[in-house]
């Protein structure tokens, strides 16, 4: 728990439930018949109790797997310009408290810098080397410019360490009274994927991350790869299970757009659904570096971050489509990092191509896709129905394996869907080029 003043703490928890309330979905049971041809039946239907216990924090910051704030005055920062700059950047309610990311110009900056760092009172909590990246933790932020006052022209960016969530899905809003039709397995039709799918996405790697992918039947052996970035000894949350599902699920009842793909699961947030712009940061560059042509990033956050554009722009650089959920809070916004160029970002439709009454709307939004009532699996050994701009996402993403399965260009699949792309009327801010479409 946090041991921030409380006026400060209360700012913050405001903060956080406008801020962060996105990007989550609804759950409710799903009861199927046979899975697979063999029995007993090794999938069953998830609790009430149990769904509602994954999303049941009712305050965020009891949540967030917070470093302990040291109950430091902000510094006075009249006449000091550096000092002006570090509290502008990180006394914010959506930044980890005591922490700060410095992106060097050159490895051998960032090499000094690892070597001095402890002199200078600064604890080396990770690094992102392919973005001469480092996460640093210091007991006050006299410290912090004191090194960066002494660091010359070796002086490295600064920035924020962000959290980044999963949460609940927002509440319906009386404004829009559409966009709440569930679509089921009616999803796949909903994108020209229906009929047989077998061998769609074949060679192709996703990266999901994500809550980490659990063991559940739907995936077959040896389809999903695991990467823990996180490490914290916690059990997985099922959302990561969900979005790898809508990719690439085997089983009939909860199937993916693309069976043949494959999933590397790079597991960036604990199990709470809470994870920071340097852990997915790493992960997107460790994705790419092991060779995924697609990332799903269904988590997000309002604040931008340069690290994160940085981690961006490197999978862009090496031909990988990065696709990112819009959020679920119903704002003329996207969430970071749908909003940053280049990505893919997605919004929701229900099952009558409406825009979900949760999906984000903003200039930046590139497809919608299902994302009201999609049936995924959840857990191990369990099903679920599950809603919001994570799910649309993943569907993208499996539409893009899809093409990516047939030997298309990364820039030619994206042409595809561009031209594809089924238009519903609305905005382009609400729907972006239209409802995701698979060229067959």
């Amino acid at each position: 728990m946090s041991t921030e003043p409380e006026q400060s703490r209360t700012a913050t928890t405001l903060s956080l439930v406008v801020g962060l309330a996105m990007i989550g979905f609804a759950v409710w049971v799903v009861a199927g018949s046979g899975l697979f041809s063999t029995a007993p039946d090794p999938m069953k239907k998830a609790s009430p109790e149990e769904l509602a216990k994954a999303f049941a924090n009712d305050d965020p910051l009891e949540a967030l797997p917070r470093v302990a704030a040291v109950n430091t005055p902000v510094p006075d920062t009249e006449g000091d310009p550096l000092m002006a700059e570090i509290v502008q950047k990180l006394n914010k309610a959506t930044a980890v408290p005591n922490e700060a990311l410095l992106t060097f110009r050159s490895k051998a900056a960032l090499a000094q810098f690892l070597r001095v760092a402890k002199d200078h009172g600064l604890e080396v909590v990770g690094t992102v080397d392919d973005l001469n990246a480092v996460r640093v933790r210091f007991t006050s932020p006299e410290k912090l410019r004191d090194y960066l006052a002494a660091s010359g022209q070796d002086r490295p960016l600064l920035d924020a360490n962000q959290w980044m969530t999963v949460p609940r899905l927002a509440k319906p809003d009386g404004s829009n009274q559409g966009g709440v039709q569930p679509s089921g397995v009616g999803f796949l039709e909903a994108i020209n994927a229906q009929g047989d799918r077998t061998g769609w996405g074949r060679g192709v790697t996703v990266a999901v991350l994500d809550t980490g992918v659990q063991a559940n039947p739907t995936f077959g052996a040896g389809q999903v790869t695991h990467v823990d970035l996180v490490n914290d000894g916690t059990p997985m949350h099922p959302h990561g299970t969900s979005i790898a599902s809508l990719i690439a699920g085997q089983d009939d009842r909860v199937p993916g757009v693309s069976p043949s793909a494959n999933i590397l699961d790079m597991r960036v947030a604990n199990d709470k659904g809470y994870s920071v712009t340097s852990v997915l940061s790493q992960g997107i560059v460790q994705a790419t570096d092991m060779g995924a042509q697609v990332i799903n990033i269904s988590m997000g956050g309002y604040d931008d971050s340069q690290v994160l554009r940085q981690a961006v722009a490197y999978a862009l650089q090496h031909n990988v489509i990065v696709v990112a959920a819009a959020g679920n809070d119903g704002l003329d916004v996207l969430a970071y990092p749908a909003a940053i160029n280049g990505v893919l970002g997605i919004g929701a439709v229900d099952a009558t191509n409406k825009q979900a009454y949760f999906s984000n709307s903003g200039a930046g939004l590139s497809f919608v896709a299902p994302g009201v009532g999609l049936p995924v699996a959840w857990s191990t050994d369990k099903m679920a129905i599950a809603s919001g701009t994570s799910q649309a996402a993943a569907v993208v993403s499996g539409g893009v394996a899809y093409e990516l399965g047939l030997g298309l260009p990364p820039q030619e699949a994206l042409r595809q869907l561009d031209a594809n792309a089924k238009a519903t009327g609305a905005p382009q801010n609400q729907v972006g080029r239209g409802v995701l479409q698979v060229h067959k």
